[in-house]
């Protein structure tokens, strides 16, 4: 196999939750006087939170402390049950391990949410390490964590990967010396140029175990 370490997003990538992070973000803008759709606010969501509020906090005078202080005080409202497994992924995450290869976590999402689902879904086991925020290292697309965890693991850089859905996913990845792959369910980022673009877990897993029992021929 190629590539045998995996490095997975969680938001958008291993969990559609974009429906939760979107609402969180549309009653923020809400509570700070500033109604958007949340047709509207998705489209920027699946940026980052931070583009929403340049988008609508920053023009009106509105620090990005403020908006993300009234953003956290929605994002935990909804329970684990608004973030649902992408289908494949478990079986995914099964594959590399049975390949020989290691599964390993790093999302800006905070230690608890995230162990939250990985833990009723059963799947924790299936990580060999993680970055959460709790660890502080900045956001991507800086390579801080992604090259934290290749050096303790002593992973030789051209068999890592990095599984995501949004741009600074695949310039983390970049700015670290790995690869990038781009999950894009919603076809949100067509125009971006990459070689490795799925849309579902089935061609993901056609496509890679396809390759591994190639190798091992």
């Amino acid at each position: 196999m190629k590539f045998r370490h995996f490095f997975w997003d969680f938001d958008g990538t291993l969990y559609d939750t974009y429906g939760r992070i979107t609402r969180a973000a549309q009653y923020a803008l809400a509570d700070l006087g500033l109604p958007v759709s949340y047709g509207e606010v998705y489209q920027h969501v699946k940026r980052s939170l931070h583009t929403v509020y340049l988008t609508y906090a920053h023009p009106h005078a509105i620090t990005e402390e403020t908006f993300m202080q009234a953003y956290r005080s929605h994002s935990e409202s909804e329970g684990p049950e608004s973030m649902a497994l992408y289908p494949g992924a478990r079986a995914f995450l099964e594959k590399v391990i049975q390949a020989g290869g290691k599964n390993y976590l790093y999302t800006h999402r905070g230690y608890d949410s995230a162990f939250t689902a990985l833990n009723r879904d059963g799947i924790t086991a299936l990580f060999e390490d993680y970055v959460t925020s709790k660890d502080g290292f900045p956001s991507k697309p800086a390579p801080d964590a992604l090259r934290f965890l290749t050096g303790k693991h002593h992973l030789p850089l051209d068999t890592c990967i990095m599984m995501g859905d949004r741009d600074i996913d695949l310039e983390a990845a970049h700015n670290a010396g790995i690869c990038g792959c781009l999950f894009d369910p919603d076809h949100f980022y067509d125009d971006y140029p990459i070689s490795l673009r799925f849309h579902n877990y089935r061609d993901m897993q056609d496509h890679f175990f396809a390759l591994s029992a190639e190798d091992q021929r």
